[in-house]
């Protein structure tokens, strides 16, 4: 759809008032659209394509669902760790209070 500008040129007109950006027929997509991004599978352009976060792409369903498990796992242990280091040292549960000697056992 367009608008004759003169001498019979076109504009392009999106139907709201305002001229369309002329769009490249063969633009190239966005780097994160070339391989999915679990298994790096090359993504085949006209196939479906799973997104997750924004920009990570996966060729499958299946991958797309390992990574958020694998980003939920991170973000577990991410909480754990953030826990364990907001206790003082003397509040571990692996700390003992019975003085400051120390032994070193050996395994024979």
């Amino acid at each position: 759809m367009g608008v004759p500008i003169k001498n019979g040129i076109w504009w392009p007109w999106n139907g709201f008032g305002f001229p369309r950006p002329n769009r490249r027929k063969n633009a190239e997509p966005a780097h994160f659209l070339h391989a999915c991004f679990l298994c790096k599978r090359r993504l085949v352009p006209g196939r479906d394509i799973y997104m997750y976060r924004g920009d990570s792409a996966f060729c499958s369903i299946e991958c797309r669902h390992q990574q958020i498990i694998l980003d939920e796992r991170k973000e577990k242990h991410y909480v754990i760790v953030m826990k364990i280091e907001s206790v003082p040292s003397n509040q571990h549960p692996n700390t003992s209070n019975h003085g400051s000697h120390s032994e070193t056992v050996a395994a024979t």
